[in-house]
């Protein structure tokens, strides 16, 4: 092996009281601090983290709301803040494009940044990596790093009063990760760090089939459970080491790639919730892959949650979808697929996904379930 690699891992807090814990964790990295985030998401967070550092030495030098797009424009302008400037560390507050630009902004001034996710939606709270959207909101690339955030505290009395919509989200990203991750990497041989990503996956599926109804139940009922504090450590700690270990071509492709296309979309504004456009390509994917099985498993799980089963759930007509199938084929990210996904499997898949949608329509009708 060629030079070196050295291997960060943000530790965590989970718990109702989760923000308690910033005055043991945080007074070593300095005194001031800057507060990253959401509009929403400093709202609900502020006022304990104030009473979090009260008489250990801390000072907010600035509450800066960063809502909107993670673009580089606003990321510059951020950095040039003098609340900013005058920080040591950066508490990155609210949901993944928040927490993605207030980490990109610690990462080009070289500071420390610790992350208070207020919803469950995506690993972004513990990945290295950020992504990067135009103002407009259209996907503009990845911002690697191999810096991920010294400590991740999820207050959990919080995630849990987040809309169910975030949740949704996070599940189906993360879920998708495992399936993509072991497709990608099959029959190859890997390296230490991918291998350990790949096997960390496998904690990405088991708790959401196993807690994942009861978690969204309670998140609608905006209930702390022992089932919802599982999925949100699946959603935000378990999928971010995978993101931070294994190589971006493990890490997501087709699932993700349609959800690039689809979001895209004019008409994915009214379904623009990233976890259920990734459900629906990885129901793809799964019949692509001919995993018939695993593929009827996660479309009952989908539909008992609520994520998409079929091209109507996404908000894309027929025309729109032949343009994604397109663009996916012309824009596979992933170099180490055992084989090339085209227009024609695409297609094949979402017909077999739409009679397998109408066939359990029909069966359900007949038992009296709807």
């Amino acid at each position: 092996m060629e030079g070196r690699y050295t291997m960060t891992f943000p530790d965590y807090t989970i718990g109702v009281e989760a923000y308690e814990k910033i005055r043991e964790v945080c007074p070593r990295y300095g005194k001031g601090v800057v507060v990253i985030g959401g509009r929403t998401g400093i709202e609900v967070a502020q006022e304990k983290m104030v009473r979090a550092v009260e008489g250990v030495g801390l000072e907010f030098t600035g509450f800066i709301h960063a809502g909107g797009q993670s673009s580089y424009e606003l990321i510059e302008k951020i950095s040039r803040d003098e609340a900013v400037q005058a920080a040591d560390m950066v508490f990155a507050v609210g949901g993944g494009k928040a927490i993605d630009t207030a980490k990109a902004v610690a990462h080009a001034q070289h500071k420390p940044f610790f992350t208070f996710p207020t919803v469950a939606g995506s690993c972004a709270a513990a990945a290295s990596i950020a992504t990067i959207y135009t103002p407009q909101g259209k996907f503009r690339e990845y911002l690697y790093s191999t810096v991920p955030p010294v400590h991740v505290f999820l207050c959990s009395r919080i995630m849990a009063q987040a809309p169910v919509e975030y949740l949704l989200r996070g599940i189906g990203d993360t879920m998708a990760k495992y399936y993509e991750a072991t497709i990608a990497s099959r029959g190859r041989k890997l390296c230490h760090r991918d291998g350990m990503g790949i096997a960390l996956a496998k904690m990405c599926l088991d708790p959401l089939y196993n807690y994942g109804v009861q978690a969204v139940e309670d998140n609608r009922r905006h209930v702390v459970s022992d089932a919802f504090e599982e999925v949100v450590l699946s959603i935000v700690i378990t999928s971010g080491l995978v993101s931070n270990f294994a190589a971006p071509e493990y890490n997501g492709h087709m699932a993700h790639r349609l959800f690039v296309e689809l979001s895209d979309l004019p008409a994915a504004e009214q379904c623009r919730q990233h976890g259920g456009l990734v459900a629906y390509g990885t129901l793809l994917l799964l019949l692509c892959d001919g995993q018939k099985e695993e593929f009827e498993r996660f479309f009952r799980f989908c539909r008992s949650i609520g994520l998409p089963t079929c091209r109507e759930d996404t908000c894309a007509s027929e025309a729109d979808i032949h343009r994604v199938f397109q663009a996916t084929e012309k824009k596979q990210d992933v170099s180490v697929m055992p084989y090339k996904i085209t227009q024609d499997m695409l297609h094949a898949a979402a017909r077999d996904l739409e009679a397998y949608h109408a066939q359990q329509d029909k069966s359900e009708k007949n038992s009296g379930k709807k």
